[in-house]
């Protein structure tokens, strides 16, 4: 007779034998389903935690059609996915997301846009060895997104696609968090509040960009023709930033904080301190802010916990879209708090 430790050489009618309860039953408790009395399902953990059974996972797959692997596609340069910060914290949520569920992920980075392998990867990821994807909401992620539900692939979208009346989602507080912001600099008295930030094919551009505008008018502001748009960069927040410095804004809201660290440089290369001269203020609440001198006071978006509960959606019977709160976190970006 098998002992402790012996467990993975059982069988479920086995582990049932132990129990006093049918195979089907074993089978649905080891599956998680709901249909067991706490009693019965307390006697069957009791003897797997005994014999230190662990389901065979091939078995397993063969049976439910599910393999427990989830793929996490990005869209991006594989450069951008190892070296921008957002991603290395939505791949640790993730992770632990995993852990949560026994399930592993895999990751697919692919190069957007026509002719890449990202159409080479939709059909692959398409088939029954992921069950289910969780992707990133980019100008590019689209056709793939569509492509996906066609198939009838459990998906669960990061960010706010173009069409999100069919897919699961999870995002956060942009256009409320934005206002924030720019209604900080207004409670610093600054009036003439700049904007930089991505053009109108970022989703969650047009979200940041619309609570700039809902602070102004809150405040009783306008923007003077003080915004500017340009890719979400360090470069694109330079660019933007230097070309709004002619007009001579008294504050600038960055809709990310790379885009701010850009116009840190714009700043300091036309002579201008932070926050003497002007106020900066980011979203996005990346590491890279808080080396920025003065540190830069930014919006902070719970990017761990998005990738987290986003395996908790994929996971879940019937997953409803979230989107998560975000904190104004100060710096010395604006003076003095």
């Amino acid at each position: 007779m098998s002992g402790p430790g012996d467990g993975a050489h059982l069988t479920l009618e086995q582990i049932g034998q132990r129990a006093g309860v049918s195979r089907s039953t074993v089978s649905r408790v080891l599956n998680g389903q709901r249909d067991v009395r706490p009693e019965v399902r307390a006697r069957v953990e009791a003897v797997i935690a005994e014999t230190g059974y662990h389901p065979n996972p091939a078995a397993r797959a063969l049976v439910s059609r599910r393999s427990g692997l989830i793929g996490l596609v990005m869209l991006t340069e594989v450069d951008e996915l190892f070296g921008d910060p957002y991603y290395s914290a939505l791949v640790n949520g993730i992770q632990q997301g995993c852990s949560e569920h026994d399930l592993i992920s895999a990751i697919f980075p692919a190069a957007p846009g026509p002719g890449s392998q990202s159409e080479a990867l939709t059909p692959q990821i398409g088939q029954r060895f992921v069950d289910g994807v969780i992707i990133t909401a980019v100008p590019q992620s689209g056709p793939m997104i569509e492509a996906l539900i066609a198939r009838g692939k459990r998906m669960v979208v990061i960010g706010h696609p173009a069409d999100d009346a069919r897919v699961t989602r999870i995002d956060v507080e942009n256009r409320p968090g934005s206002a924030q912001a720019v209604e900080h600099l207004a409670g610093h008295g600054k009036r003439r509040i700049a904007y930089v930030g991505p053009p109108a094919e970022y989703p969650f551009g047009v979200d940041r960009h619309a609570g700039y505008l809902d602070a102004l008018t809150a405040t009783g502001l306008s923007d003077d023709g003080l915004v500017q748009f340009d890719d979400p960069s360090v470069e694109g927040g330079y660019r933007a930033a230097a070309s709004l410095l002619d007009h001579e804004p008294e504050a600038i809201f960055a809709a990310t904080d790379t885009m701010a660290e850009g116009a840190y440089r714009a700043i300091a290369e036309r002579g201008l301190r932070i926050p003497d001269d002007i106020a900066v203020v980011g979203f996005d609440g990346l590491p890279r802010g808080a080396v920025l001198d003065p540190v830069l006071t930014t919006v902070v978006q719970p990017v761990v916990e998005v990738g987290r509960r986003a395996v908790g959606l994929l996971a879940s019977d019937q997953p409803d879209s979230l989107v998560l709160p975000v904190t104004l976190r100060l710096g010395g970006s604006c003076g003095p708090h």
